[in-house]
């Protein structure tokens, strides 16, 4: 069996509430990994936003090489 090596980009619809634009941005780039909320309970009463939907958008390999 070969190995590989996949450059894999993923991009994601996130519903989230916040204060305003830049909060709403800055929450959902630190607390959305691998596609799931990693936020607490604690983080949205601390932060003030509640992140309510992660959807899947793209899916995409651009580069694979073998290796």
């Amino acid at each position: 069996m070969k190995k590989y090596k996949v450059l894999l980009s993923r991009d994601y619809i996130v519903e989230i509430k916040a204060e305003n634009e830049n909060e709403a941005k800055e929450f959902a780039e630190f607390f959305v990994s691998f596609g799931s909320d990693s936020s607490s309970k604690i983080d949205h009463q601390k932060y003030d936003f509640e992140i309510e939907r992660i959807g899947a958008v793209t899916n995409n390999a651009f580069e694979v090489e073998e290796i």
